[in-house]
């Protein structure tokens, strides 16, 4: 699948949208021939033929000479090269920072992964993330362009001034600046909030599902939500939806990697539940992938903490949507490839109520998966330089 979103009002002459277009149809496998191209697009030949060859110039795309079915000269086919450009994704994973390669097509070139100390701070992660950013370019194939390093962040983030200002994971990391550490390495950076480029992913992938307003609630080694209308998340200044920092009474004397006490995290999070878990499951891992496949067929509600996690979190949730309204609510990981947790966390969310007037929202878990995250971090950056590489600025 294509992570690509051309602007064609980037694209001032009607030549270069043409390019767009048919550069477009190529790479989704819509088109395979100049003819098919004129029959889609109802463009004469000679135009075709001039588009498709600044096309092949660019090295967008190769022209392969299929097999002869007859007499006369075998038809010329039309391949996208999805490798001809590549973005750096780096994100979190548990107590680990991740690296992966991406070509236009969202297929993996290269993945890294390094794990950090939680007592690590800016100078520690600072170069943990520049080491990833380098194996990543070492990485690249022959004639891969690189668009850039996408570092997709959970915690708080303000992406004005593209700082990273706090992560419950490290808590003696402040303010880590992550242009100046990885503009030097493999520029141009840009960087996301996790779960908003999560949402953007899966909203690509699945339009029909996303009209109207969609929380994203991620309840794993964090707690936090994204919100978007139409499938475009709402993220002004990259600090949204911390509901895993909202204080509350029952949690009164537990401190916080953020530095308060009291946050739903201490008592919801994987981070403050993990500990007990090991005392009657040692082998958890912390990895939210692999732990997911763990917990499934554990019997999680035994245990109080768990009760008393799925309750405080289904009432946070609800009190979350009195202020979004979402027709629909995903949840993702680990904790709810549960069966049985799940069904509990859905009774007591559903318990909560709605305001006169407005239904429950649909309630529904998805399964754990850095690739959505990667795709959404990625998309933006694949997507400038193509347009770039289109309108012949590199």
């Amino acid at each position: 699948m294509s992570l690509l979103t051309l602007d064609e009002t980037r694209l001032a002459l009607a030549h270069d949208r043409d390019c767009a277009r048919i550069y477009r149809l190529i790479l989704n496998g819509e088109a395979h021939s100049r003819a098919d191209i004129g029959r889609i697009l109802q463009l004469r030949s000679t135009s075709v033929s001039r588009v498709v060859g600044d096309l092949i110039a660019r090295r967008l795309v190769i022209e392969a000479v299929g097999e002869a079915s007859g007499r006369g000269r075998p038809p010329a086919i039309l391949v996208a090269h999805t490798r001809r450009i590549g973005a750096s994704v780096i994100y979190v994973s548990s107590q680990s920072l991740s690296g992966a390669l991406v070509d236009l097509n969202g297929h993996l070139v290269a993945e890294r992964r390094r794990t950090i100390s939680g007592d690590a701070d800016n100078a520690a992660i600072a170069a943990v993330m520049a080491e990833l950013a380098r194996d990543l370019l070492d990485a690249m194939p022959p004639g891969m362009s690189h668009a850039g390093t996408a570092v997709s962040l959970s915690g708080l983030i303000d992406l004005k001034q593209g700082q990273w200002l706090l992560a419950s994971r490290w808590p003696r990391m402040r303010g880590l600046d992550i242009a100046s550490v990885l503009e030097p390495v493999a520029g141009p950076v840009t960087i996301c909030r996790n779960l908003d480029a999560e949402l953007r992913a899966r909203a690509a992938r699945e339009p029909e599902n996303f009209a109207g307003g969609t929380i994203l609630l991620h309840w794993g080694w964090g707690v936090g939500l994204a919100y978007a209308v139409d499938g475009e998340p709402f993220a002004p200044t990259g600090s949204f939806g911390e509901i895993g920092h909202w204080r509350l009474t029952a949690l009164d004397g537990r401190r916080c990697g953020c530095g308060n006490t009291a946050c739903l995290e201490t008592g919801a999070a994987l981070w403050s539940l993990l500990p007990t878990l090991r005392r009657h499951w040692p082998d958890l891992d912390q990895d939210e992938v692999r732990l997911a496949r763990q917990l499934a067929g554990l019997d999680l509600l035994a245990l109080p903490g768990v009760e008393m996690a799925a309750g405080l979190l289904s009432r946070a949730l609800a009190n979350a949507c009195r202020m979004l309204f979402p027709a629909r609510i995903w949840v993702s990981g680990p904790f709810s490839a549960n069966p049985q947790l799940w069904a509990r966390f859905n009774t007591l969310f559903r318990a909560e109520g709605t305001m006169d007037g407005f239904a429950v929202p649909d309630l529904a878990g998805v399964p754990a998966s850095h690739l959505y995250e990667i795709h959404g971090a990625a998309a933006p950056l694949l997507s400038r330089a193509t347009e770039a590489l289109l309108l012949g600025q590199v």
